[in-house]
């Protein structure tokens, strides 16, 4: 899977718990500019494991800053 394809599926993925605009910076904080709440991101990282078909463990999720964080942490886990 390409990091481009992740890129666009994991924004598909998060516009469907915040608003985010077309061309958000995914090196931005998902938390202050994206403004996720834990729960919301509890509730995103399902979605994210349900969507790529991987398991984050907690310590993982909690070492997430931003959505480019994610997104390498897709590709590494579908390599």
């Amino acid at each position: 899977m390409e990091i481009q394809t992740i890129k666009k599926e994991l924004l598909e993925v998060i516009g469907e718990y915040v608003e985010i605009p077309a061309d958000f910076d995914t090196s931005l904080s998902l938390k202050m500019d994206a403004g996720l709440n834990s729960f919301a991101l509890m509730s995103l990282a399902a979605a994210i494991e349900e969507h790529f078909d991987i398991s984050i463990p907690n310590a993982d999720l909690m070492s997430f800053k931003n959505a480019d964080d994610i997104i390498k942490y897709i590709y590494a886990a579908k390599g």
